[in-house]
């Protein structure tokens, strides 16, 4: 069953993604309509909350971390939080903890928006 969401709400300085479901090669179109016109508005910085997320393919891997690099510098790197034990280790083993802005919950993300440094972010 793919009962994958993605809703997108103002959480400043956050552009705030939710992902619940399944995101994977036949609901991956879904999240790129949503992101497009995100990563063309000046001064966005996305952070993705996967704590809803039960699953993610390499195609749903690729969009998320798309969106993430492509988030404009001076607007700092996109971001994720909220990931399960089994999404961080996916995460880890890909090496994307290095590569990512990481945080444990959305209220972190939101208490320390100027970031923690790619991979030091203790994850529950």
């Amino acid at each position: 069953m793919h009962d994958f969401q993605v809703s997108v709400a103002q959480s400043p300085p956050f552009t705030l993604i939710t992902l619940s479901g399944e995101l994977d090669v036949l609901t991956v179109s879904t999240l790129r309509e949503q992101v497009a016109p995100l990563l063309a508005r000046p001064a966005t910085r996305l952070l993705f909350d996967l704590e809803s997320l039960r699953f993610i393919d390499s195609a749903g891997l690729r969009v998320l971390i798309d969106a993430c690099v492509r988030t404009p510098p001076k607007d700092g790197d996109g971001a994720v939080c909220g990931m399960s034990p089994h999404m961080l280790h996916l995460f880890s083993l890909l090496g994307l903890t290095a590569r990512l802005t990481m945080y444990p919950t959305r209220a972190d993300a939101l208490r320390h928006p100027a970031g923690m440094p790619a991979g030091t972010a203790e994850m529950n």
